[in-house]
């Protein structure tokens, strides 16, 4: 799925799930400075195989920098892509890295092809 029409999915999502309203999320710092991040709801919707473009890429608890690692998917390694969502800045997916059994948000840019097709 092209960028510009994945991010348009995102928006529609957003749109038809608040019934018209668009309301921002945000972050909640935890004590210890530890970011608090609550995973947006995910299904295996894709189920294909992916991969990422660059090493050292973190496997976070939500869509967004803020969230802790679970992990880091290397090159080389085998992601399951489950599905979609808008992130900070762009979209992100929900993957599984078979090779570590970490599963997690990684921001699409960092994915081959962009990631998941299915929005989530």
């Amino acid at each position: 799925m092209r960028l510009r029409t994945k991010l348009a999915a995102v928006a529609i999502g957003a749109v038809a799930a608040t019934g018209g309203l668009v309301l921002p999320t945000t972050a909640v710092a935890a004590p210890g400075d530890a970011a608090a991040c609550t995973s947006p709801g995910w299904s295996n919707k894709d189920n294909r195989a992916g991969g990422v473009n660059t090493n050292a890429v973190n496997i976070r608890s939500g869509p967004t920098t803020e969230c802790v690692s679970h992990g880091q998917a290397q090159i080389g390694h085998s992601l399951t892509l489950h599905c979609f969502v808008g992130g900070q800045g762009g979209t992100w997916s929900h993957v599984r890295d078979n090779s570590t059994g970490v599963s997690g948000w990684i921001k699409d840019s960092l994915l081959n092809n962009n990631g998941a097709p299915s929005l989530c």
